[in-house]
Formats: structure tokens, sequence, C-alpha cells
């Protein structure tokens, strides 16, 4: 070094400091080029070609930096919609007849696209649209987009796609969490039409584009139509489509869009994804590593809490500030930016910041430089410390770069704070114990947990790109949609009658917890208990029930039994580490009963036997087989309210269920009445098809055990970086 110094040459540090970003592929901002070809006049793209309808009002496509208008799209309505259906419907026969192997070769192809410099200039356009930093769209978040193109595997048995599906955007998003719905949507062979606001059309048109050219998607998969915020109301008048998913709706937005049931209509792919980021350090942890990890990830988190241990929250909270100082706010587009403006839409977050100061917490904010736009848009990198454990600001996401420090005492609190905190999805634990460190992450609730990094393998917590294909797929024993006239049920409201059920579902979740950590040999003991409790000989029917006969009940829960002790994971070698892949209980299961037949008491069985507690409304004909499987259950050692089975009608019991809020909600029959303004505030709702159980008395289709264990369990992903430990 010293030698170095006389010879006048910059130190490491220098060096550093002074070096420069590369080129960025395609030319220095490859989507204002893109949109300076095309006038910066935009159309919708629809059967693989432009459609720019006349004498229509156009709307502008401003971004994120300034309000700068950049593009200008035609107002889309009911009658472009009606093309882009029309276009979709008569490319589905073809597209689905292709077989999954071929179309994962049209799917790779395009995935080769996005990594030239074509994919360059979607990525400035995300950039440009939504405020995302150009090092994340054509850096961090690449490689995690692109996986759902590439090697995604059929479900088992003979699955059929649901034909024309609806991808409704309400604003604009980053490239995973497009490719991450589009990708197994098209992949199952199914074609797309996306609406899309002005904001986010260019990036999705330019994706269109992309996809028509080297014939990487036949003309008619994927069509794309921008309107006015209204424009997904029309989908309403085309019965044709099988399915409605959403991206970036507000869960009281969504139910003003939503029509039918979740047994009528289109049926409502994909559940709600995204959400917080919650990071917990421990106090043998490596604090420059932990701080530099959450500060850098603050441009593309929902909100990031930090629980750190007593010990190092005052050392984590000098680094957090440092490097929050040190952060580049700038253009979006420029590759030296770390920090972006705030999405369109998002206010700054001044109220939650307001009240956190009046209940004593410490907000730091590094100092705003010269900003396009004069910096509106833009808010500081802010750490809100010393925060009170019921603050607003860890009861909401807090928008924008903040991060919200939290002290926690020890391990086993930072999982019960973790485990409170709402919208919280994804978590990482930093600890150089290992023992400790595995231990902690095992009782976290998060669908994804990473050890030591934050350069996770997907975007949103526990997503699984197996159960996404199913998603957009019909299992062999259901029967395709039908077009049919779509329905526009009233909401409903809470029906203050139902005491009872309240109860059940509240004995429910104090009983899940404890059911659903037991080992699943203790969870086996107990089903075979039960089955050797049972009263009944094989094929000797119970009190005129006319439901299942004891022997098949008592085989019932063997195998489930078996099942259970069975259940395990999987290891996934991934780029930069290694994916520990379960599944994990839901918590509380709601079972609303119409069918006519009895109660199939086979269908509770898994939902028991994987660690969830049931809540069962049947017609009272069909409840006493249930009520001795509960009381044999039971006996055996099962928690008095893991399991309840209630009275109720034929019809009505799915909205009852639905406004209580269980964590999964299956609806057995044509309980039509159950419309998604009351199941859309249910995680996971299911209507069970009447060919899965089979006929009384006969084996139910192949796959059913592997559907209905995937159905009463969630995915979890336990990130290992590096391969190791």
């Amino acid at each position: 070094m010293a030698a170095l110094a006389a010879l006048g040459a910059p130190s490491v540090p220098e060096i550093f400091a002074t070096m420069e970003e590369g080129p960025i592929p395609g030319g220095p901002n490859p989507g204002e080029a893109w949109l300076e070809s095309h006038g910066r006049s935009l159309g919708h793209f629809v059967n693989g070609t432009w459609l720019r309808p006349e004498r229509r009002e156009s709307l502008e496509c401003r971004e994120a930096t300034a309000g700068r208008v950049v593009a200008a799209v035609p107002s889309g309505d009911s009658s472009d919609v009606a093309v882009a259906v029309a276009a979709a419907a008569a490319a589905a026969e073809a597209w689905a007849g292709l077989g999954l192997p071929r179309r994962a070769q049209h799917l790779a192809r395009l995935a080769a696209t996005l990594e030239g410099d074509p994919g360059a200039a979607l990525g400035a356009l995300l950039a440009l649209a939504g405020g995302r930093p150009l090092c994340r769209t054509l850096g961090a978040e690449l490689e995690p987009g692109l996986r759902p193109l590439r090697g995604l595997e059929p479900p088992e048995g003979r699955w059929r796609p649901l034909g024309v599906v609806a991808l409704v955007l309400a604003g604009p998003c980053s490239l995973p969490e497009l490719l991450w719905k589009l990708g197994p949507l098209l992949a199952m062979g199914n074609t797309a039409v996306l609406v899309a606001p002005p904001a986010a059309a260019p990036p999705l048109l330019l994706l269109a584009e992309l996809g028509g050219e080297g014939a990487a998607l036949p003309p008619g998969v994927l069509n794309v139509v921008a309107g006015p915020p209204a424009l997904p109301r029309a989908l309403r008048d085309h019965p044709g489509i099988a399915a409605v998913t959403w991206m970036g709706t507000e869960q009281d937005h969504l139910r003003c869009h939503l029509w039918g049931s979740p047994l009528r209509g289109p049926r409502l792919g994909g559940g709600p994804r995204g959400g917080r980021l919650v990071v917990i350090v421990l106090d043998s942890a490596d604090l420059d590593s932990a701080s530099a990890a959450a500060v850098a990830t603050l441009p593309a988190s929902g909100g990031c809490v930090l629980l750190a241990q007593d010990s190092v929250v005052p050392a984590l909270e000098r680094r957090l500030r440092a490097r929050l100082g040190g952060l580049r706010l700038g253009d979006p587009t420029d590759p030296r930016t770390e920090v972006g403006p705030l999405p369109p839409g998002t206010p700054p977050p001044e109220e939650l910041l307001r009240e956190a100061r009046e209940e004593g917490a410490q907000v730091f904010q590094a100092p705003l430089p010269a900003l396009p736009g004069g910096g509106r848009r833009f808010y500081p990198p802010t750490l809100i410390s010393g925060v009170a454990p019921t603050s607003r600001c860890l009861r909401e996401p807090v928008p924008g770069p903040v991060l919200v420090l939290l002290p926690v005492r020890g391990p086993s609190e930072a999982v019960a704070v973790a485990s409170a905190l709402p919208h919280a999805t994804t978590a990482a634990l930093w600890a150089q114990d290992i023992t400790v460190a595995l231990d902690t992450a095992d009782r976290l609730p998060q669908g994804l947990v990473s050890l030591n990094s934050l350069e996770l393998p997907e975007p949103f917590g526990g997503c699984d790109l197996h159960e996404a294909l199913r998603e957009f797929g019909c299992p062999p024993w259901e029967q395709p949609p039908k077009a049919e006239e779509p329905l526009s049920p009233p909401v409903t409201l809470d029906d203050p009658g139902d005491a009872e059920l309240a109860r059940a579902v509240a004995a429910a979740r104090g009983a899940a917890p404890g059911w659903g950590r037991l080992p699943a040999a203790a969870r086996a003991r107990v089903l075979r208990g039960a089955a050797a409790a049972l009263p009944g000989g094989p094929g000797t029917p119970e009190d005129g029930d006319g439901g299942d006969t004891g022997g098949s009940l008592r085989g019932a829960l063997l195998r489930w039994a078996e099942r259970a002790e069975r259940a395990g994971g999987a290891v996934q070698e991934l780029p930069g580490g290694r994916a520990l892949l379960t599944r994990r209980s839901l918590g509380v299961l709601g079972v609303a009963w119409g069918w006519p037949r009895p109660l199939a008491l086979e269908l509770l069985l898994p939902a028991l036997a994987l660690g969830n507690a049931v809540v069962v409304v049947a017609p009272p004909g069909g409840a006493g087989a249930a009520q001795r499987l509960r009381k044999a259950l039971v006996a055996a050692g099962l928690p008095g309210g893991a399991l309840s089975v209630l009275p109720g009608a034929s019809r009505g019991c799915g909205p009852r269920l639905a406004r209580q809020r269980p964590d999964g909600l299956w609806l057995c029959g044509g309980d039509a009445d159950c419309d998604w303004a009351s199941a859309a505030s249910v995680p996971r709702v299911w209507g069970v098809p009447a060919g899965l159980l089979g006929a009384p008395g006969q084996e139910p289709p192949p796959g059913t055990e592997r559907e209905l264990e995937l159905r009463c369990t969630r995915p979890r992903c336990l990130w290992l970086p590096g391969g190791a430990p």
C-alpha cells in the first residue's frame, strides 16, 4: 500500500467511489427510444397487431418522476374488450392443443428475448412508469422474474386449461409481479386479456409486441387493452371469460369489480400477493450485512419492519442511519439511482410519521438532494425507532423508503411480534448461530423465510409455481367452466344472529396453533386412535344417516394418518442457494356443505390430518355421523375446538362462514349465493367439484388426495443462500 501511495495511485475506496456504471443494453434510454419509434401514440395490442380505434379519446401515460406525459393510449371501452376477448377465444383451442412441452418452448423464447436488448427497453419502461430504479428492473428482479417462463412442469393427471383469463392491473407493477401471474396462466394453455390503466400500459404493450416477434407467442394468446379505471367492469358483459385475476388492487376496490360467485361465473384466479418484509436481527448477527441488505431492499419492498435484539439496537441503528444517508435518489432510469420516486398514486406517509412522533418515536430522515420535478414525488429515506408495539406504523404498511425499528428481547419475542404483524409475507433472519437461526426460522409464519440474505429466489412470500399452474387449470374431475350469464349479487352485511358460529370459529382459532404445531406423528396417532374407537362394522351405515359406513371411514382415517406421517418437503437448487420447500396448515378452515347428499366425512380428514382446525356447517340431517367422528377424535386427543359441526340450511351457509373470515373456505354444492363480496375477504376460497369425491361407495378419482392436500395447506420456502448451511 505504501508503494502504491508513493506512486500516486488512488486508494481502493477512491477507486470504488469513482467507478462509473457500464452502458445500458439497448442504448442510453431504450424505453424512450421505443416510445419514439411509435410516435408516442400507442394503441391496444390485440391478436398480434396494433389496434387503434378511430375517433377515440386519448389518455395520457405519465412517468412516475415528475408526471411528464410520455405517451398516449386510446380510451378503451367495451367494444375494445369485446374484440380482445374474441381474439383470445379464437386462439385458445390451438394454444391449448400444443401441449405444455411445446408451450414451454414458446415461453422460453420469450424469456430469451427479455434477456437481450428488447428486455432492456421493457426494464426502462417499468422504471419510467412505476419509479422502480433501473438497477432493480434490469438487475435483481430480472432472474426471479423470468423463472415462471422456464421449466414449468404440468400437474399430475389430465388437466385442461380454463380458456380465456382476464388479468386486471390497478397500476404499474414490477417484472416479477407480472410474470409470476402471466407465466403460469399461459403455460397452462390459457389465453390472456390484460386490462390496464394508462400509467401501466406501455410496458405491457411492449411485452405483447415482443411476444409476437420471433413467433414467441401465437397471435391472440396475449392481448392488452388500456383504458380508464372503470374499464374492468366491461368484462362482466363477456360470460366466455373463464377466470379473472388481479394485481395491485386494494381489497375494498376489488369487491367493486368482482361479479358472480365462487361457484358461478368466472373464478378468481391467484390470491393477493406482495406485502411487508420483516427482518429479524439477533445478537449474533453480522450487523453490517443486515443493515446493508435492509436498506438495499427499500425501493422494492412494500414496507420493512426490523426486529432487533436489545443488545444490538444502538449499533444497528447507527449503521442504518449512515446507509440511509448514503442512498442515491434520482431519476429511476439512471442506472446509478438506488431510490426512485413514490409509485404513482401513493401518498407520502406524513400522517403515519406524525402519529409516530406524537407517540414518542424518533424519526430520522436523510436530506433530499436536488431532484427531477422539484422532488415532489420523492420521499426521503426514513428510519422510525422507539415506536410503541401498538403503533399504527406497525399495524399498517408504511409506503415509501421507510424502515421501522423495534427492539425485542430475544428470538421468542421476535417470532411473536412477527406473527402478529399484518401483511407480512416475507421474513429474513440474521444470526451467525445457525442452531438458533434454524429454530427461529421454523417458528415464523411467513411463507418465505431467508437466512442472512435478502437476495430472494421469488418475489412473494410462499408463492409456489406448481400451485399457480393449478390455479389456472381444470382438473379431470371438474367440469370445464360454462359460459353463463354473470351474476351481480348485492353486497352482504354481517349477520348479528351468528353468535354460535362466531364462537365456533373463535374456538377453532384458539385450537389451530397448538394442533398445527404438533409433529405429524402425533396427529397421526390421534387419527389412528379415532379409527380404533369408531363404532359400527364394515359396510354398516350408522343411525340411518345414509352416509359413510364405519369401515370406509376407518380406512380413510388410517390412510390420512399414514399420509400425514409421510408429508415432507423438497430441496430445490436455484441460482444463489437452495430452497427448502414444505407446506404448512392454513389455520381455520370453514366447510359449507350444500349438496343434497349426506356430509362426506372423508373431506374433513385431510384438513385435520395436516394441522387445520375445521368448522363445518351442514344440514341437520347429515350431522350425526360427523358428531360421532368428532367424539372419537376428541377422545383420541384432538383439541376440543379443532372440529366443530353446526347445523345449517343447504343454502346460505357459505356467506355465513365467509363473514367470519376463516383462513380458508370450501364451498360444497350449489351455494351460488356466496358472492365474492363476502368471500373476497377469505385468503383461499375453493368451490369443491362434485366429481372430486366420486359417487358414494366408490373410490375417488386419481389425484384426489394430492388435490385435497394442496387445498388445505399453503407453501413455505426456507431460503439458504450460497448452498449453506
